[in-house]
C-alpha cells in the first residue's frame, strides 16, 4: 500500500508499521524524508494518546487483575495504537514529510 510519493522520481514510498516512519527514504532514488516541524510536534502527541488511553481502558475493565497482567496489557495496546495512530495520521495527511537537511 502506497502512503507517500518521492517528489524527486515518482516512486511510491511504502511506510512501515512496526518500524515508524518519523524518517522514511525512496527505494529508487534515496531521496530521505523527514517529519516537517509542524508533524513532529503532533508525532509527539501520538505515545502520549496511546498511552493515556490504554491506562483508562486498563482501569476500566481490569480492575481485578493483578499488575502484571495490566503491564502487558498497557504495554503491547499502547505499541499497537501508536503504530496505528501514526499511520493513520500520515494517510490522513496530518503528518507531511520535508526532504532531510543533509539532500537539500
Amino acid at each position: 500500500m502506497k502512503l507517500y510519493i518521492c517528489e524527486r522520481c515518482k516512486t511510491p514510498i511504502r511506510l512501515s508499521f512496526i518500524k515508524g516512519n518519523a524518517h522514511i527514504e525512496c527505494p529508487s532514488c534515496h531521496q530521505k524524508y523527514q517529519y516537517d516541524e509542524k508533524s513532529v510536534k503532533k508525532y509527539m502527541l501520538i505515545p502520549l494518546v496511546s498511552v493515556g488511553f490504554t491506562v483508562g481502558t486498563s482501569l476500566l475493565f481490569l480492575k481485578d487483575k493483578t499488575i502484571d497482567v495490566k503491564f502487558i496489557y498497557i504495554i503491547g495496546l499502547s505499541f499497537v495504537i501508536a503504530s496505528l495512530l501514526e499511520w493513520l495520521l500520515v494517510k490522513a495527511g496530518f503528518l507531511n514529510y520535508e526532504k532531510s537537511q543533509e539532500n537539500r
